[in-house]
């Protein structure tokens, strides 16, 4: 008998991502979620989204600093031109 037939589709598009947290930890998304007034999922979701952009953020301030320290910067770019 196989039962996986049956739990294999989930009913959603979007992966789903199961997470143990401290009761501390779950107590904060709880309070965010609720003066949000938005589900503990959608809260966990949107911190992880965050904290992810955090972490991109400081990647490419690292990436920054060690080329400004390099000293193989030719010239700086304006802003007009960065973003023509």
């Amino acid at each position: 008998m196989n039962h996986f037939r049956y739990t294999l589709a989930m009913p959603t598009k979007n992966p789903r991502l199961i997470v143990t947290l401290e009761p501390g930890l779950y107590a904060k998304v709880k309070s965010i979620s609720k003066t949000n007034g938005t589900t503990l999922s959608m809260a966990a979701r949107d911190l992880i989204r965050e904290a992810c952009g955090d972490v991109e953020d400081l990647g490419l301030s690292v990436l920054a600093d060690k080329r400004m320290k390099s000293g193989k910067v030719r010239r700086w770019l304006t802003h007009d031109e960065v973003w023509k």
